[in-house]
């Protein structure tokens, strides 16, 4: 029998993993306004990232050594990716409003869900389809898609599908692993991928970005732990649904520290990711 209080942890790590996602693109604007470029400062987030998941690890007492092959697993989960969907995703807002992009990376959920049913990672449940609808109507009345070029949304597509497999494999790869462990050698692969990156771009950071790129460090460190906690209790596709809070979270920071307007769009989307949270909750365990 599945533990209620198992789930209902699960549920609660899963809303943390996406709060802290959700300060990502907000810290991240803040930070481009003293001129750091994005695959620098994403290299920089996941460098800090590293950095403190280790320190973490080591204060729990804790040994970082793992087997090579998980390790090598994790890091390429990290290096191939999470680093492949960041780069999608900024890669998408440099072509299309950030409203558009969003709409679309925010279906994620949707093909983590698909995927884990297709691969019969987990069960087809009819009370977690509802959520998925519920909660992609919450966003999609939060954001507007006004015409545009197919290049932005087409990479904003390409970048859900990149996080949905990476979802997907993840609860794969950290089956019976340590989450912490998880965590660390993700960070490590996603910071290796990324600075190579930046030397093959010519890349630099300015000083002036360092407490922007710790800032975003420190949301990447406890959105990942979180992240992969959750996962090893609920699944990935609950944890993806729940993860539906993430851009509520960016928007309503946007509103208080970039000054973007709260509508009532955002409103009744937030009530929408309400209602289907709960039904997260209370659908049945995914089989492991």
């Amino acid at each position: 029998m599945t533990d209620p209080h198992n789930i209902l942890k699960g549920i609660a790590l899963a809303a943390l993993s996406s709060v802290a996602f959700g300060t990502l693109a907000v810290i991240a604007k803040l930070t481009y306004r003293v001129g750091a470029q994005p695959v620098a400062l994403l290299a920089a987030r996941f460098a800090f990232a590293a950095v403190l998941l280790s320190l973490a690890h080591l204060t729990m007492g804790r040994s970082l050594k793992i087997a090579p092959k998980r390790a090598i697993r994790l890091m390429l989960l990290g290096g191939l990716g999470y680093a492949s969907e960041a780069a999608l995703f900024f890669l998408a807002l440099d072509r299309s409003p950030a409203s558009v992009v969003s709409l679309i990376f925010y279906s994620y959920p949707l093909w983590t869900g698909l995927m884990a049913f297709a691969t019969r990672l987990e069960p087809f449940r009819w009370r977690l389809l509802a959520a998925f609808v519920i909660g992609f109507s919450g966003i999609a009345m939060i954001f507007s898609l006004p015409a545009g070029g197919l290049a932005g949304p087409l990479l904003a597509l390409a970048a859900a599908v990149a996080v949905a497999v990476f979802y997907v494999v993840a609860q794969v790869v950290i089956r019976d692993a340590d989450t912490n462990a998880a965590a660390l050698w993700t960070a490590t692969g996603a910071m290796l991928a990324l600075t190579l990156s930046c030397l093959i771009l010519g890349q630099g950071l300015p000083a002036a970005a360092l407490p922007g790129a710790a800032g975003l460090g420190v949301a990447t460190a406890v959105a990942f732990t979180a992240m992969y906690a959750a996962i090893a209790r609920i699944g990935s596709s609950r944890a993806t649904i729940a993860a539906l809070l993430e851009p509520i979270t960016t928007v309503l920071l946007a509103a208080l520290f970039l000054a973007e307007a709260l509508t009532w769009r955002v409103a009744l989307g937030t009530a929408l990711v309400a209602v289907a949270l709960p039904l997260v909750a209370t659908s049945q365990p995914a089989t492991r």
